[in-house]
């Protein structure tokens, strides 16, 4: 996963705890601490989720610190509210969106181009850089997708699956 792969390849367990941070979205402080929002998360926490000792969540934040490039990025991370597990509550519909490969251009062009099109408002469109494995997109729309337009949906080149949520 770019850099990551590179700065902790022989360090496998802060790999997976770089990458866990990065995914969800924590910030590191540069006192070493990790935050949701303004919310700080314990060290403890993130290793009862990951099964791993405390310790290598605070190692794997030095590690981040002590490098410029990483720094500069885990220091600036942030997470926002998905609407995709509540769409439902609030008569959204959502889908996510399997691509059959989630580097290739086009993908949310595509599908916004067939929602769009059948008049359908996208409240929320989420997407996991290519950079992680299994990526994948979001979608959480004005009301609920119509069978046929998923339909029409799959059969856009860059899509595999689509699974509806809501």
């Amino acid at each position: 996963m770019l850099y990551l792969d590179e700065f902790f390849a022989r360090r496998r367990g802060q790999r997976q705890v770089a990458e866990f941070i990065l995914r969800n979205g924590l910030r590191v402080s540069p006192g070493g601490g990790l935050f949701f929002k303004m919310v700080e998360v314990p060290h403890s926490s993130v290793a009862r989720v990951l099964n791993v000792d405390r310790r290598l969540i605070g190692a794997t934040i030095d590690s981040i610190l002590s490098d410029v490039r990483l720094r500069n990025v885990y220091t600036k991370l942030d997470s926002m509210v998905l609407l995709k597990d509540v769409a439902g509550e609030f008569g959204f519909g959502a889908i996510e969106i399997i691509p059959q490969d989630a580097a290739s251009r086009g993908i949310v062009a595509g599908v916004t181009r067939v929602i769009a099109d059948a008049g359908l408002s996208a409240r929320q469109i989420t997407t996991d850089d290519p950079m992680f494995e299994n990526a994948r997109m979001i979608v959480v729309t004005e009301k609920p997708i119509p069978r046929e337009l998923i339909d029409r949906i799959l059969e856009l080149p860059e899509v595999k699956k689509v699974v509806v949520l809501s």
